[in-house]
């Protein structure tokens, strides 16, 4: 998979991950998805474009109308590219907070297979609904409680979804999710509990979760990744993934949002 992404490749990804989130309100408006749930999920509620060239910046007062109207915070997700860059500048001058960097990466089903198979670690079981054992990975010590019960919550949601755990007796060690939507499997909510980091298990939840897609004739799949996190970049680059792009969230100035 090449390290960049093709416009369609592009919609289609950004399209997967919504459907895969499921958040409370999606409106459509001159190429952009305007998404809002009460999760704090910023994938969950922030106005994300279609494509990554071409897009009118007159469009800007009214993505930030249907957010002030309804009394949400107003966020984007803007891609760090070239046709991007006029965005860029407009929020910059107009006092939009931006945050750290978050890479979208992509990579074969049959890589992430093939990485899987040459892994040892314990097998991972995949369910076709949410189950204790896969959402109490998320509340578990160790782990952000609150952020990790609302990606549960917004994960379980999902249609069409593979729920990937791993146990050690009854306890559960890891846990994450799979999506295929618009031909692709996109992974989310990967988690190993404290205890259990270091022993290869999010490489047994990718494999068991490239299985599944693999199974439904999907042959691509993506993630997306704090461009801080060094251990999880060093998983996944293991796996085959390479940066298709990169993006940050641009946050309304309170002034703007009130």
């Amino acid at each position: 998979m090449p390290a960049t992404a093709t416009p369609d490749q592009i919609e289609a990804i950004e399209r997967a991950t919504l459907e895969a989130l499921r958040p409370a309100h999606v409106h459509a408006m001159a190429h952009w998805l305007l998404p809002f749930d009460p999760a704090e999920v910023g994938r969950a509620r922030s106005a994300v474009p279609l494509r990554h060239e071409g897009l009118d910046l007159a469009t800007l007062p009214a993505l930030c109308a249907h957010y002030q109207q309804n009394g949400w915070p107003v966020v984007l997700r803007i891609a760090d590219v070239p046709g991007m860059r006029p965005w860029q500048a407009a929020l910059q001058a107009q006092g939009y907070q931006r945050s750290a960097a978050v890479q979208v990466q992509t990579a074969t089903v049959q890589a992430l297979r093939h990485a899987a198979a040459q892994a040892s670690a314990p097998p991972a079981k995949r369910s076709a609904a949410p189950c204790t054992a896969w959402s109490s990975v998320y509340t578990a010590e160790g782990i952000d409680a609150v952020d990790g019960a609302q990606r549960a919550h917004l994960l379980s949601r999902s249609a069409g979804a593979c729920f990937a755990y791993i146990q050690s007796g009854e306890l559960s060690l890891a846990a994450g999710v799979g999506c295929v939507g618009q031909g692709w499997l996109s992974l989310h909510g990967m988690r190993t509990v404290r205890a259990a980091q270091g022993r290869g298990l999010a490489g047994a939840l990718i494999g068991a979760l490239a299985d599944w897609a693999h199974e439904q004739g999907v042959g691509q799949a993506f993630l997306q990744v704090e461009a801080d996190n060094a251990p999880a970049l060093a998983l996944y680059r293991r796996f085959g993934f390479q940066t298709a792009w990169t993006y940050h969230y641009w946050k309304a100035p309170a002034s703007a949002a009130a």
